[in-house]
């Protein structure tokens, strides 16, 4: 047992027995406590069963590091069979510590590899790991001790709970590597000890994620990574330079690098089971800004993206390299891939319920993948969350899970490495019943999506031999041009009486602010959102409905007038012009060429000209005009 304590801690002795599920989280997850890592993979995982000897022991831990890494498995049997203790190899895939606890093992022997971020900067490293149940103790050591890093520490060191006490560990005399047992002390420590007493976290649906892991279905990781940063290079800084959306392309453009290499390492796992050399072909359904189509097929995948609106980034693109379609695509005979290998649903929208469906239909070969956003319906509405214990987004996944199988799909569910909550991903890629039914399990499908739209006037049996057919009547697209939402749209007068109403309700909460005493003005009092709603006719909360935002926008939008804070409103306070904070900034532009100051002396005053008791300053003061 190592003596020295880099530091201890006690936990909530409600919270001891999660040990083994921060255990799992630290060693199949150890990028998410160590930022210079990109993940772990599980190179061996055997399990001790009924030793007379006990597993924590540090010779024994030295002795597996110098086994050679090709015969790791093989050695370490022989090791410690000359116990008289054998070992059993458990899925490297699926492990998971607290449940191999449970199943009656003494211990466990793990060896893990660290990916790290940047592969140019940093080399893999090899952690064996050997697992105590019986003393509730982790005992870790790196391979390559005697190499510099910064991705683990050179020495060897424990993890152990006695009673309600988590305790570091390790042999004093064995390094003098400060920066290490600072991390292990300040950070790892605090980290078991919050997973522990934190509430077990569960993903979207509802299923703990201390043994989930992302990107299960990569077969190899190394691979992936080395992919993912070769795709950066060639197309990130790129289109980050040029992009000329909205939106930020810091987030957007590395979201579809990330999932354009998790799909091409996903076809060519498919290619090396099946024994097919040809590229697979692609469909992209709602492909927005088109980058993720622009990468598979400069990757050499034939294929095209389909989208109700343009993007401006279409027009950058190369001409003869990306094909994009601006369609309003509606489910029917006539949006029908039948030469085509896989449909793409990426933030698909009102499309997700669908895309099973339309691979279903297109082909007994075709495949789908999936990665739903917002959540909808066959007809186009909002999905209704069917189970309460969930949110609505982890029930509408269990839903396209369910619908993926009614289309007879055998889904497979996975988690990609992207900057974004919503990052579930569903993949279908053979199907659970025959070729020879294909035709026959059509009808199946068609009574579901009846069943889901209620569409009762049409027969289930009925063949949908025209082009025209249209898979569900009820189905809304969405419009092709984007409404502009932020209620700058709202007819003038409406927004004129709702700020009117809003500004009476607060002055009638009279209050008069010490700093205006020579003009004794009523700066009103502060109301929720919540309850000025109530106060407002129900037409013109209609018209603002239409401009989404609501109120609470429009409120906003005359930030000149009120303060919005934490869902409550205020008057906002006059400003004088000496005390504005970016006064200095103004000056220092004034040197940039061709800037032109705003004059707000141009703009009346709105307290001058409606406040009971007029503007509070000074006309020189105000920035605002107050009529002369």
């Amino acid at each position: 047992m190592f003596e020295q304590v880099i530091g201890e801690t006690s936990v909530r002795k409600d919270c001891v027995h999660n040990f083994w599920k921060a255990v799992d989280i630290y060693l199949f997850k150890t990028h998410v406590v160590n930022k210079k890592l990109f993940g772990v993979k599980t190179l061996a995982l055997l399990t001790i069963q009924h030793t007379e000897r006990p597993v924590f022991d540090h010779a024994l831990l030295d002795d597996l590091c110098a086994v050679p890494l090709e015969q790791f498995v093989d050695q370490t049997r022989q090791i410690f069979a000359q116990r008289n203790t054998q070992l059993t190899e458990e899925a490297r895939d699926h492990a998971s510590v607290d449940q191999l606890s449970q199943k009656g093992s003494d211990g466990v022997v793990v060896l893990n590899r660290l990916i790290p971020k940047n592969i140019g900067a940093f080399q893999t490293l090899d952690v064996v790991g050997l697992i105590d149940y019986g003393s509730r103790s982790v005992l870790l050591k790196c391979r390559q001790t005697g190499e510099e890093n910064s991705l683990f520490p050179k020495f060897a060191f424990s993890l152990q709970i006695i009673d309600d006490n988590l305790s570091i560990r390790y042999e004093s005399a064995e390094s003098n590597d400060e920066r290490s047992i600072f991390w292990l002390r300040e950070i790892l420590l605090g980290r078991m000890q919050k997973w522990m007493e934190s509430a077990v976290p569960t993903n979207a649906t509802g299923v703990s994620t201390s043994s989930i892991r992302s990107l299960a279905l990569v077969d190899n990781l190394e691979e992936y990574n080395c992919l993912f940063n070769e795709l950066k290079q060639k197309y990130g800084l790129s289109m980050v330079s040029i992009w000329p959306e909205c939106t930020d392309p810091q987030k957007f453009v590395f979201e579809d690098i990330a999932i354009a290499a998790y799909l091409l390492m996903l076809w060519r796992k498919e290619r090396t089971e099946t024994g097919e050399h040809m590229l697979q072909s692609f469909v992209d359904i709602g492909c927005g800004n088109g980058l993720l189509v622009y990468i598979l097929a400069s990757e050499g995948h034939r294929g095209y993206g389909i989208d109700l609106r343009k993007r401006k980034l279409w027009d950058l693109y190369p001409s003869g390299v990306v094909y994009l379609r601006e369609q309003t695509l509606v489910p029917s005979n006539s949006s029908l891939f039948p030469d085509i290998d896989w449909i793409i649903g990426n933030h698909s929208d009102e499309l997700s319920p669908w895309i099973p469906v339309i691979a279903a239909r297109s082909s007994y070969r075709c495949r789908f993948f999936l990665l739903p956003c917002c959540a909808y319906e066959f007809d186009g509405s909002k999905y209704q969350r069917q189970n309460c214990n969930l949110s609505q987004y982890g029930d509408f996944l269990n839903y396209a899970n369910h619908i993926a199988e009614i289309c007879g799909f055998r889904v497979e569910t996975d988690r990609l490495r992207i900057p974004s909550t919503k990052r579930t991903c569903l993949v279908g890629g053979s199907r659970n019943y025959p070729a020879s039914v294909h035709d026959e399990h059509d009808s199946k499908i068609q009574a579901f999506i009846n069943d889901r739209t209620k569409v009762t006037n049409a027969s289930v049996d009925e063949p949908l031999n025209t082009v025209n057919d249209t898979w569900s009547s009820s189905f809304k697209p969405r419009e092709s041009t984007e409404k502009v939402r932020n209620c700058t749209q709202v007819d003038r007068s409406v927004i004129d009486k709702i700020v009117m109403l809003v500004f009476g309700e607060l002055l009638a909460k009279r209050k008069v602010l010490p700093e205006f005493t020579n003009v004794n003005w009523n700066s009103g009092g502060t109301i929720t959102i919540a309850n000025l709603v109530k106060t407002i006719p129900q037409e013109q909360l209609t018209a603002l409905k239409a401009e989404c935002g609501g109120l609470q926008t429009l409120l906003r939008n005359n930030h000149q007038i009120f303060r919005v804070e934490s869902g409550t409103v205020q008057i906002r306070i006059p400003t004088k012009v000496s005390e504005i904070p970016d006064a200095g900034l103004a000056k220092k532009m004034k040197k940039v060429k061709n800037f032109k100051p705003i004059n707000f002396k141009q703009r009346v005053c709105w307290f001058f000209a409606n406040h009971p008791d007029g503007c509070p300053l000074e006309e020189r003061e105000c920035r605002f005009n107050h009529g002369s």
